[in-house]
């Protein structure tokens, strides 16, 4: 009885024919409307329907879970996949360490082996080197006589890679015109054993119509590594005749070049040069009938007369260093430049008037980076001086009195500049550092 009661609480839908609630508004299977059949029993078309609905729900819970267990199938193939792609990472990466490591390894011994056959070479290279420590030592002379009438200006010509040139007049009678003396030195490792050949070219000496001598290294000396430890002490004395007149160069690429000149000497041309050096001269009572020239590149440049003539210009110029000019009752014979210049060093000047000058004087002093320093003094009412000082970075520092008046903020001059007969007129400048001028004139 129960169960036709609940047969009739139970309607079919007639799209489907999916059992349907008495009591529901739609198909919970198709989602349509209800079109109720009063007898509550499917048709012969709905129970087909049922049982194809059954059927095809039964083949999608299968498909279903075989696309569930291909999922799954297909996850745990990625993941293997992915487990032996890492393994196989692993392994190559630890295989590429071995072989880098088992690289460096090899690199390590082949550096070893390098280092200890290097260590072993200089140790046994300073050691045959100490072993082979040594000075080797030996002079020249050479002499120069001139086939010249006497009177004649005779030229002498002095040059030097490295060392030192002294140049230097007799004090007792000689009979020749130029002597030439070497005195080379050249000690430390690898010298035992070695002589001349192994480290100078053949002295050039040209002695028929004028002194001509030239000493030089061998060029390609610094090849050889056993030349690398080696100190060269090489002087050439240069011996002259007060007597003659010269036009004198002297020239040294590395080493100092000097001159010293007696009491009543005759030069003429005077040219020393240098590169890696300083230039002095040293002059007293000198007679200087051509121009003068003293230069280097690294060095200073010294410049001293007492009671000489001048016939000619006066140049004294350096790169990196100092340059000082002194004079001391200085004749000039006619109007002259004189030029003193550096790029990096100071200008120091001293100039004293006790007797007449003689002529004018006209120049500058300069420098880049450094200071100018200049003290002047005459006692003669003939004699008149005009000073220029300018700076960039700096002060300029005139007198203004003991004989000198401002003509404005950068010159200063002697009370009788306009009206004497011989006159020094310089301008001093630079570019970093201070112009001071400390002046005396007594009018």
């Amino acid at each position: 009885m129960s169960e036709q009661n609940n047969n009739k609480n139970i309607n079919y839908c007639s799209y489907c024919g999916s059992e349907i609630r008495n009591d529901a508004r739609f198909c919970f299977a198709c989602g349509h409307g209800y079109d109720f059949d009063p007898t509550n029993e499917p048709t012969q078309n709905q129970s087909s329907t049922i049982k194809d609905n059954e059927t095809s729900l039964k083949i999608a819970r299968i498909k279903e879970q075989i696309s569930i267990k291909i999922a799954q199938k297909k996850k745990e193939y990625q993941a293997k996949k992915a487990l032996k792609q890492e393994v196989y990472e692993k392994k190559r990466q630890d295989k590429k360490e071995k072989k880098k490591l088992k690289k460096s390894y090899r690199r390590g011994i082949i550096v070893g082996i390098f280092i200890t056959c290097m260590a072993i070479s200089i140790g046994g290279f300073f050691t045959i080197g100490a072993l082979t420590y040594g000075t080797y030592e030996e002079s020249f002379t050479y002499y120069y006589n001139s086939p010249s009438p006497p009177g004649s200006i005779e030229s002498c010509d002095i040059y030097m890679d490295i060392g030192n040139i002294n140049l230097q007049y007799n004090s007792t009678p000689v009979n020749y015109h130029v002597k030439v003396e070497v005195d080379i030195k050249v000690s430390g490792l690898f010298v035992s054993g070695k002589n001349y050949e192994n480290f100078y070219n053949p002295i050039n000496w040209e002695n028929d119509s004028s002194a001509s001598f030239s000493l030089t290294t061998i060029i390609w000396s610094w090849i050889d590594p056993t030349n690398w430890f080696k100190m060269q002490d090489t002087v050439l004395t240069v011996t002259l005749r007060t007597d003659v007149i010269y036009n004198i160069t002297a020239a040294s690429t590395t080493g100092g070049v000097s001159l010293t000149v007696p009491d009543n000497i005759i030069i003429n041309d005077l040219l020393l040069n240098c590169i890696t050096g300083g230039v002095s001269l040293h002059a007293s009572g000198v007679n200087f009938t051509g121009k003068i020239s003293c230069n280097t590149i690294t060095g200073g440049v010294l410049l001293n007369f007492t009671n000489c003539v001048f016939d000619g210009d006066i140049q004294g110029s350096a790169i990196t260093g100092g340059v000082e000019f002194n004079t001391y009752n200085a004749f000039y014979a006619k109007d002259i430049n004189l030029n003193l210049g550096t790029t990096t060093g100071g200008v120091l000047m001293n100039i004293q008037h006790y007797m007449g000058m003689g002529a004018n004087i006209t120049g500058t002093a300069s420098t880049v980076t450094g200071g100018i320093s200049l003290t002047y003094i005459d006692t003669e009412s003939a004699i008149g001086a005009k000073f220029t000082g300018t700076t960039t970075t700096g002060a300029v520092i005139l007198p203004s009195d003991s004989g000198f008046t401002l003509e404005n903020s950068h010159t200063s001059k002697t009370d009788n500049y306009n009206v004497v007969s011989s006159r020094y007129t310089l301008t001093l400048s630079t570019t970093t550092g201070s112009v001071s001028i400390t002046g005396i004139s007594t009018v």
